[in-house]
């Protein structure tokens, strides 16, 4: 039995054949998920509240949860308490609630 010696050169040249591409593709891949982090087609929906913020200015209709409600309200300034006599008929949240409808 003969042994099958392949020269050092024909080793050489398969592993750049497949390393190659292969790294090559890797960075391709590597640079376009980057970019795509980086510059996002659409906004990314981290914060709630911004994606409503920019759906209420491009007038969609957004579906509301009463926590959404209440982080609004918690961002707005207390407003002053009525005066005796002046107490609303309804509760504060149904009128935010009315005024959120789809």
């Amino acid at each position: 039995m003969t042994a099958v010696v392949l020269p050092l050169g024909a080793i050489v040249t398969g592993f750049v054949l497949v390393a190659l591409p292969t790294v090559l593709l890797m960075a391709v891949w590597t640079v376009v998920t980057v970019l795509r982090i980086l510059f996002p087609e659409r906004p990314l929906p981290f914060d709630a509240a911004a994606r409503r913020q920019r759906a209420r200015i491009r007038g969609e209709s957004v579906p509301v949860r009463l926590r959404d409600i209440l982080e609004d309200q918690a961002r707005q300034p207390v407003p002053a308490p009525p005066a005796d006599g002046d107490l609303p008929d309804r509760h504060p949240l149904a009128d935010d609630l009315w005024l959120r409808r789809n």
